[in-house]
């Protein structure tokens, strides 16, 4: 499945887009508005999946056509040898536009969905409008009601968490604010999952009071007869906006690893550890993973504290620096830096892809992967990995890894056009001696997000009880294990159950 990320600027969130769907917008004078209010009636709003549909098949008239077939005939002065020659090369070259065909048809569906989606509810909702903003002093949040320019239906409470030094500065600057709304499309379903405003180099989430998220969905069905994935998964970000006493104990609360890291003695610095950190959460071709960002940049800061690893040691890669180009050179360099007797820490957070065509060999897919060709590069195929590290100088390899490699990450398909169905990845081989693996989940479950603790599920836990103390793998595991199962069953039910593994010598000490 696809996700897409769309952000739409304050500039251009009122404009009207449905040229399409035959439908123009009456220009009003604002001097004159009150005369006539005919004409400075706004056109009712059209129900979004009729304008989405709309817009769909508009945009997809875009799309590249298909390489036409090629017939060859053999030249009456060409002999059988030449014209079987002819025939290899010529197959070989169609090979290879068809799958640069390929590679550009998806990219170019992508980018029509966004186009579509991008209008559809530029129209439908348009900009997040914030009121009444007043800043709680006690609790430390600014609260606001929150409308939207286009959908009159709506109207929410937000509080929006602000440190009482930029409180002032914040309130004085409610005018100029640009929150930005983050929607979620399941391919069935679009509903509001955030509002986040940007200020000072800082953006914070406006998180709702009053509401369930569900409140918000809105049906959505993209008909098959314009050769749409109606699976596609798109996150969808529309732009503006301005938040008096509240329950602070019904909001989230996602400082629980950063009081524990505060708290936490600084080891001493050991410049025989060497640590491999690469997360993941927005993805060019396929869905982004919730936290995945900010759990990786956690572990990063735990691991340099706790272990001792010192930050020109430490190679960590995040979203977009996650390319095969950036990891494969990165791990390069690293490797070719570790001594005999060192010690290494590899972190992964991001989307696992069994390859059917391989036995469900599991590979790593990185930022600029297309899961659909993750096969066409084994560097990042989970055995090449792992037999990297174990294979290097290293006396010890401590591998952790979000990821459960079963094509299904929060629920949602990896693989284009395939439903959320889990599939079991092949065991990889490594020194069991001297490496040891803690994974996310058992090889046919999901990889969850925490939602109330703002992390992936897994990675929270074990980062939780790397800051509280745990100093072996085998207490390390048993402890992150049974938190992670519990709170997979009390977050999301028995369906989506998660139970952390561990593979390898769980004697060895962190």
């Amino acid at each position: 499945m696809k996700k897409i990320t769309i952000i739409l600027t304050l500039a251009i969130v009122s404009t009207v887009l449905l040229t399409s769907c035959g439908q123009t917008t009456p220009k009003v004078s604002k001097n004159n508005s009150h005369v006539n209010h005919k004409v400075s009636a706004k056109p009712k709003v059209p129900e979004f999946e009729k304008l989405l549909t709309g817009l769909m098949k508009e945009q997809m008239k875009n799309i590249p056509k298909p390489p036409s077939e090629l017939k060859l005939e053999k030249d009456q002065y060409e002999t059988t040898a030449e014209f079987n020659a002819r025939v290899e090369k010529t197959k070989k070259n169609q090979a290879s536009i068809v799958a640069k065909y390929k590679r550009d048809y998806a990219l170019e569906k992508q980018k029509a969905q966004q186009r579509a989606m991008k209008e559809a509810l530029r129209y439908t909702w348009g900009k997040p409008l914030l009121s009444n903003l007043k800043y709680d002093a006690d609790n430390g949040y600014f609260v606001a009601d929150i409308k939207f320019e286009n959908k009159k239906s709506f109207s929410k409470k937000v509080a929006i968490k602000v440190p009482k030094s930029n409180a002032r500065s914040f309130g004085q600057s409610s005018s100029s604010l640009k929150p930005q709304a983050v929607f979620d499309y399941d391919g069935s379903s679009v509903k509001l999952k955030d509002i986040r405003v940007p200020f000072d180099n800082t953006t914070y989430l406006a998180q709702f009071t009053d509401m369930s998220i569900d409140d918000t969905r809105v049906a959505v069905n993209i008909t098959n007869d314009i050769q749409v994935d109606t699976s596609v998964n798109t996150k969808v970000t529309v732009a503006q906006s301005e938040v008096s006493s509240f329950d602070a104990s019904k909001l989230k609360s996602f400082n629980d690893l950063d009081k524990l890291l505060a708290k936490a003695p600084q080891a001493k610095r050991d410049s025989t550890k060497w640590l491999f950190v690469v997360g993941i959460e927005q993805y060019e071709f396929t869905d982004n993973i919730s936290y995945a960002k900010r759990s990786a940049e956690m572990f990063t800061k735990t691991a340099q504290k706790r272990l001792g690893i010192p930050k020109e040691n430490s190679y960590v890669l995040i979203d977009s620096k996650a390319s095969q180009a950036h990891i494969k050179t990165s791990m390069k360099k690293m490797l070719r830096r570790v001594k005999s007797g060192d010690s290494i820490y590899f972190y992964y957070n991001g989307h696992g892809v069994p390859v059917p065509s391989q036995k469900n060999e599991p590979y790593m897919l990185t930022y600029d992967t297309e899961p659909d060709f993750v096969q066409d590069e084994n560097f990042f195929s989970l055995q090449n990995i792992y037999s990297k590290l174990s294979d290097s100088k290293a006396a010890k390899v401590v591998a952790v890894v979000d990821s459960c490699f079963s094509s299904v990450t929060d629920g949602k398909s990896v693989l284009k056009g395939v439903a959320a169905t889990k599939m079991v990845a092949k065991r990889t081989k490594f020194d069991k001696e001297k490496m040891v693996v803690l994974s996310a989940g058992k090889g046919n479950q999901y990889s969850n997000a925490y939602n109330k603790k703002g992390h992936r599920l897994f990675s929270f836990y074990v980062m939780k009880n790397m800051l509280e103390g745990d100093k072996d793998i085998k207490t390390l595991y048993k402890d992150t294990k049974a938190q992670t199962y519990e709170t997979s069953i009390q977050e999301y039910g028995d369906g989506r159950t998660q139970e952390p593994t561990i593979d390898g010598n769980f004697r060895l000490s962190l």
